[in-house]
This record gives structure tokens, sequence and C-alpha cells, in this order.
């Protein structure tokens, strides 16, 4: 516990700073308050809006979960086939990192088109923008293990099954929650893209709306729901990854501060 408490004590101290310097910078005249309201404003229209906040930070929340699962379904699903299908590979999977050159946002006018303003197409552009780096990860986990492996299992009788489950899947374990934690910020960037596009709620919605009034209490205040968002969701998956891969090398931080 002592431990905890002095990691937080410093990221902590920088967060308290920060925010008194930027206080000061709009209290004694530094910076006109219209183009960086204080910490102090910002609290004071949150609290005044929190119930249009919240409402909106559960649809973004929403299209940001929703775009994050499919990524991962997807991804994973991808990954398995690059692996263990070889023509499939030969064939798709350099279409699939060509196709990465196209630029996400340019396709949500056409999303929007195809599956229209609601739910649907902001998953889609959540999903499209998050599942490579959880294939990618994905790949190189399965592909890291080492053959000898593979032969000492075969040797006693285990099936591709039981080679998969024993020993490919916890190897490729810590690439994949890699791969997920960059995913989530990135389902995050895919959300407010789509509600750029078009949209009639969520947060970027919100910040489009504030902009056109050049309302900057507002605009901050939606941008620190959207963190928050973003922190929780990334907060999640690290829980996920401690749970399940708590035997790796990568959790036990002793270990790797000695080596180091």
């Amino acid at each position: 516990m002592k431990a905890s408490l002095l990691r937080l004590a410093a990221p902590a101290a920088i967060f308290v700073v920060g925010m008194a310097g930027w206080q000061c910078l709009t209290a004694f005249g530094f910076v006109a308050p219209y183009l960086l309201p204080a910490p102090s404003q910002v609290l004071r229209r949150m609290a005044a809006v929190h119930t249009l906040l919240l409402a909106h930070s559960m649809v973004t929340g929403l299209e940001i979960l929703l775009g994050f699962v499919v990524a991962v379904v997807v991804g994973v699903l991808l990954a398995a086939a690059v692996v263990y299908i070889r023509p499939f590979e030969a064939a798709f999977y350099p279409w699939i990192i060509a196709t990465q050159a196209i630029p996400k946002v340019a396709l949500g006018p056409l999303f929007i088109v195809w599956l229209g303003l609601g739910l649907p197409p902001k998953v889609v552009i959540g999903a499209l923008i998050a599942f490579f780096p959880i294939l990618i990860d994905t790949v190189v986990g399965l592909k890291s293990i080492d053959r000898e492996s593979i032969f000492l299992l075969q040797s006693m009788g285990a099936r591709r099954w039981a080679i998969f489950r024993y020993a490919q899947l916890p190897t490729a374990l810590p690439n994949l929650f890699a791969g997920m934690k960059v995913a989530i910020t990135l389902a995050t960037v895919g959300a407010i893209v789509g509600e750029f596009v078009g949209a009639n709620e969520g947060l970027g919605y919100v910040l489009l709306f504030a902009n056109g009034t050049v309302d900057t209490t507002l605009l901050f205040g939606a941008l620190v729901m959207l963190s928050l968002l973003a922190v929780v969701f990334y907060l999640v998956v690290c829980l996920f990854e401690a749970v399940f891969i708590r035997w790796h090398v990568s959790r036990r931080g002793d270990v790797a501060r000695v080596t180091m």
C-alpha cells in the first residue's frame, strides 16, 4: 500500500501544480478567459450542465465499447486466420495491411450515407481504426512460441487444440493485451470522428456545438468527460490484463527493475 501511494504521489503532485499554474494564468489576466477558461470555471460549468454531459457521455461510451469489442473479435479472428491458414495469409494479409493507408476519417461520410446517423457508423469507424494493432500484436504473439516447445508437446501426444491452449495462447496473451490497450484509445478516437462526421448526440456533437458557439468552458468540460471515459476504459483493460496474465514477467515490476 505504501509503495502504491508513493507511485501515485508524483503524478498527483504534477497535476496539482499544473492546475494551480493554469488557474493563476487566467486569474491574473495573462490569458483571456474566453481563450483558456480557468479550471474553476470549467468545473462550475460542468456542474451546471452535468445532466447534459452525462447523457452524451453515455452515448459516446457505448460507441467506444461496441467499437472496441468488434475490433477485438475481428482482430483476433483475422490473426488466427493469418497464422493458421497459409493461403489466407498469402492472399489477404498484404491487402489488410495496405488498407491501413486509407484515412478512416475520409470513409466517415460513406458510412453515414450507408448506415445513417445512428449508432452503427460510429461503431464501424471505431472498429476500423482500432482493430489493426490487435491484429498485428496477436499475429506476433501467436508466432512467438519456439518450435521446440511445440515439438515437445507433440512428443507428449498433444493435439493442435492442446498446443494452442497450453502454449500458443499463453504466449500470445501479453501481445494481445498490449494491442487492446492501444485499441481502446483508438476506439475513442473513432467514436469522436464518427460523431464529428454526423451525429445529433454524443460528446463529439457537444464539442462541435460548443465550438460553433465559441463556448470554451463547455468545450473543456466535454474534453474532460471524454478523457475520463478513455482513462476508465483503459484501466478496465489493464484490470483484465492483471487478472489473465498475472504470471507474466511484465506484471512483476520488481523483477523488471532489478534486471534493468
